[in-house]
């Protein structure tokens, strides 16, 4: 039976690409918990690809005759793509579907998890790694882009604040997929694994439901997108100052998670593989923190005064982290404070991204913006927390703590801000941004 081919097309210079989507009545439908979920698991899937190689850092270091610092690259190798083209990603996006992209980005994430099993030197493993960042444009960019076209108000809060836990559950499942095959011969099949996963993924990826713009634009004349509309993103005040609170925020917590282990090493005296594996569990307690700031942003607490609760605990928890007066006991209880702030934060910087643009079907450009800024500062910020480690002045990490709270509360668009519910419902029907 002949199947009548949807109109519409989208070009990109000399490149066209057709739409086709899959029957409607077969997807799940616009902002069902069922596609929301579905995009959360993909999105978790893409940070297990930043711990996998943790568990077989040994293994990597002998079959490639390199060092831990060559491994360390191989694991933030994949930030790079980020760093140069998120944005102009995301607004590419935004046109050709986040559907399209995040099941187009598995399949391709599966083959690079086979170039990884074959990979003969640690050029080729690093290739294998840098082509895998894309996972951070293809999928992260796409999947709150796609969750803020296909939901608005509460539901819409409570979506994105669920998504933004992504990062620590990814984080403990690409240990899980790794620890098996730790120390063993095997330690190639984690890439088998996880390449399995995202081929699973990626074959009911026909479930995603279309955004309302992918099917306007499929019923619409064929348009040439230029670089103006890719770049728009940057011209609007808002989304930078959402990324650079984003960002802020990100650092302290990537540069306090990096050297922490090495510093209770340092100054309490206890094994780094003990502090090590008392900080993983502290991933947990950031899933359900990140999902109670969308309960209360939900339940009318303006965003604000969640944040600056959070920015007092965060402070509070950060001192008690580093300074040297505290026993170990009392620096680990601190960390299960430190955690769940910083999840939750990021919870309320996620809730806000769909009223910092002004058409709300550019989530993409802005996931995007948020992710390269984030990107450009999670690559400096290892290198100057490990930097001051060997100095030991605790000050100097309190310092960088206070600061990033202080400057990511300065920074985030939330000070004039209603409940975040109906500030994004007002986003969604008018298509224009709240207040500052």
């Amino acid at each position: 039976m002949a199947v009548e081919r949807a109109a519409g097309t989208a070009e990109f210079g000399k490149l066209t690409l057709d739409f086709a989507p899959a029957p409607k009545e077969e997807r799940m439908k616009p902002g069902s918990w069922g596609s929301i979920w579905l995009v959360y698991i993909y999105s978790i899937l893409c940070a297990a690809s930043i711990s996998k190689l943790v568990p077989i850092e040994g293994e990597i270091e002998r079959a490639f005759h390199t060092t831990p610092a060559g491994v360390g690259v191989a694991i933030s190798i994949i930030a790079v793509s980020s760093i140069f083209a998120a944005t102009v990603g995301g607004g590419i996006i935004d046109r050709i579907g986040a559907r399209r992209s995040i099941v187009a980005t598995s399949i391709f994430l599966a083959l690079c998890n086979v170039l990884c099993f074959f990979s003969t030197s640690m050029e080729m493993f690093d290739f294998a790694r840098l082509l895998e960042g894309i996972e951070f444009i293809g999928i992260i960019v796409a999947a709150p882009a796609l969750i803020m076209a296909t939901t608005s108000g509460r539901r819409q809060v409570q979506a994105m604040t669920l998504w933004s836990t992504y990062t620590p559950a990814g984080v403990g499942i690409g240990l899980l997929l790794a620890v098996p095959f730790a120390g063993t011969s095997a330690w190639r099949w984690t890439f088998i694994v996880h390449g399995a996963l995202f081929a699973i993924a990626a074959s009911f990826g026909w479930l995603l439901p279309e955004s309302p713009r992918e099917a306007t634009e499929r019923a619409a004349q064929p348009r040439r997108a230029s670089w103006t509309d890719f770049l728009e993103i940057y011209r609007q005040w808002r989304p930078w100052k959402l990324s650079f609170s984003n960002a802020l925020l990100v650092s302290i917590g990537l540069g306090t998670s990096t050297v922490i282990p090495r510093y209770f090493a340092r100054v309490h005296h206890v094994s780094v593989a003990t502090t090590s594996s008392i900080l993983a569990a502290g991933y947990v307690p950031m899933i359900f923190a990140g999902i109670g700031a969308g309960y209360l942003l939900t339940r009318g607490v303006r965003p604000i005064a969640v944040y600056i609760g959070i920015t007092v605990a965060g402070i509070l928890s950060g001192l008690l982290l580093y300074a040297p007066w505290t026993s170990f006991s009392l620096a680990m209880a601190a960390t299960f404070v430190w955690l769940p702030c910083t999840g939750a934060a990021v919870a309320v910087l996620m809730a806000l991204l769909p009223t910092v643009v002004r058409d709300p079907a550019r989530g993409g450009a802005a996931m995007g913006l948020v992710g390269q800024v984030m990107a450009v500062g999670n690559f400096f910020t290892p290198p100057l927390y490990l930097a001051l480690i060997p100095k030991g002045n605790w000050l100097a990490f309190f310092a960088l703590i206070l600061a990033g709270w202080i400057l990511s509360l300065a920074f985030i668009p939330a000070w004039r801000m209603r409940t975040a519910a109906a500030s994004v419902a007002v986003a969604g029907d008018a298509g224009v941004a709240v207040s500052r």
